[in-house]
């Protein structure tokens, strides 16, 4: 059954399908098991990751500086796999892909729970899984356009991104704090490997993914020219200005997560005084900023342009990170705030409004990043060719973690030696000149390209 061949008003077959903004996207076998999969996977892949982050920057000093290594370490494959990943997936069945990811994330739980927990075996099996999420991200963005029709695309991306905030709170702040405050971190590792089979059965099982015959002589001569395949989806996107900002927005916004999740351990303890493994629940409710995002992208790309939404939503990520950044003193001005006189000294406490303003920001941050996610996505879902759609992907997914690794260092170091704020700021004023400098650059090029072509 595919999504064409959906006529009229059907009953629903999911009561939860208004929740998740995915209508009736659900009564698709292809886009639902896609979903289920993503969702399964993904939250055992936070936990992991999660886990994995609490065990190797542990309770004592140099918290930045090792959350910056792990990081850096979960980032680094991209340098010698982002080019090959791209060219598999689309010269491979996206669902054997996805499946042999999941077996292999599997397999890889296994190993840990046979194997000890000491520093070095945890930054093995980051690395091994970042190697695996560089075919399984750009895999399942690829996938999309296969299992929904072309007018569906902003919301089939939108209810997958909910699926990702899902995973993200199940995984981040429900398995890995309960299992690390409970049994430890074995147990958690056998769960994941539990959820990463349940998603390999739900993958293989998308027949609109598949092929009748893989033509291995097609993915050896792409594999052996893997630059040219890949240099020739770059060329292409480089002609739509639109598009390519579109993915350089994502990859700045992107870096900039990634550095604030390299300077949260820092920043729960000397900004919001609290422990490192319970900083999660401080952010949890930024998840609101997303589910509004998601919901409203839908509705806000029919009133701007795509190109204008993604433009729009990094000026306000980039704003939500200098809030978080001054967090102390707008705190201090919420803490003295006392309408009407009723409280004594002020309804908030200095750690209260803290929490407060960093929740305030946060929401903001995911809200925004949501948009320029979902925005971005279906925008190259509908204007770059099927074929080359898993490089494009892939190059964003090698981009962002290509260009986070020096940040991402220097941010760690730089916030043991000095306070974090300073840091943040510096982090926005050269993200937001990057950003600035590509967009010269490429109406640059499509300036000499139009006169070019004059001529």
């Amino acid at each position: 059954m595919t999504t064409g061949n959906v006529a009229g008003a059907q009953p629903r077959r999911w009561s939860w399908q208004s929740l998740t903004g995915g209508g009736a996207l659900f009564q698709e076998d292809g886009y639902r098991h896609l979903w289920l999969g993503r969702l399964l996977s993904l939250t055992a892949l936070n936990a992991v990751l999660y886990t994995l982050l609490v065990l190797a920057v542990g309770d004592g000093s140099g918290a930045s500086i090792k959350s910056a290594l792990f990081i850096a370490a979960y980032l680094l494959p991209t340098a010698t796999l982002g080019t090959v990943s791209g060219v598999l997936v689309d010269r491979l069945p996206k669902n054997l892909v996805l499946t042999a990811v999941n077996v292999a994330r599997l397999g890889l739980m296994l190993v840990v729970l046979m194997a000890n927990t000491e520093i070095w075996t945890i930054y093995i099996i980051a690395l091994l899984f970042a190697i695996t999420s560089q075919f399984s991200g750009p895999a399942e963005a690829a996938a999309l356009p296969q299992v929904v029709r072309p007018d569906q695309l902003t919301r089939a991306n939108s209810t997958n991104n909910f699926g990702g905030l899902v995973g993200q709170i199940v995984g981040f702040t429900v398995l890995a704090p309960f299992f690390l405050n409970t049994v430890g971190a074995k147990p958690l590792f056998f769960s994941s490997a539990i959820l990463f089979g349940a998603a390999s059965v739900f993958f293989l099982s998308i027949h609109e993914l598949g092929a009748q015959r893989i033509d291995i002589d097609s993915v050896v001569d792409g594999v052996r020219n893997v630059r040219r395949q890949f240099a020739e989806a770059w060329e292409l996107l480089g002609r739509d200005v639109g598009t390519y900002m579109s993915v350089i927005i994502v990859v700045l916004s992107s870096t900039a997560s990634l550095v604030a999740a390299t300077l949260m351990p820092r920043f729960a303890q000397d900004v919001l005084d609290i422990p490192v493994r319970n900083a999660i629940f401080v952010f949890l409710p930024a998840a609101a900023g997303i589910v509004a995002g998601l919901r409203l992208v839908h509705w806000l790309e029919r009133q701007v342009p795509k190109g204008w939404l993604v433009g729009a939503g990094f000026p306000l990520l980039a704003a939500s990170f200098v809030g978080l950044a001054l967090t102390v003193p707008f705190a201090d001005v919420l803490k003295d705030m006392n309408p009407f006189g009723l409280f004594d000294p002020g309804p908030f406490g200095e750690t209260t409004a803290r929490i407060v303003v960093a929740i305030v920001f946060s929401t903001a941050a995911t809200f925004s990043y949501s948009v320029v996610g979902v925005a971005s996505r279906s925008l190259v879902n509908e204007r770059v060719p099927m074929e080359f759609q898993g490089r494009v992907f892939a190059a964003q997914v090698m981009l962002t973690n290509l260009a986070s690794i020096p940040p991402i260092l220097l941010a760690g170091v730089l916030a043991e030696l000095f306070e974090v704020a300073p840091v943040m700021l510096m982090t926005v004023f050269i993200l937001v000149m990057a950003a600035g400098w590509t967009l010269a650059g490429a109406l640059s090029r499509q300036d000499r390209t139009s006169r070019a072509e004059a001529d």
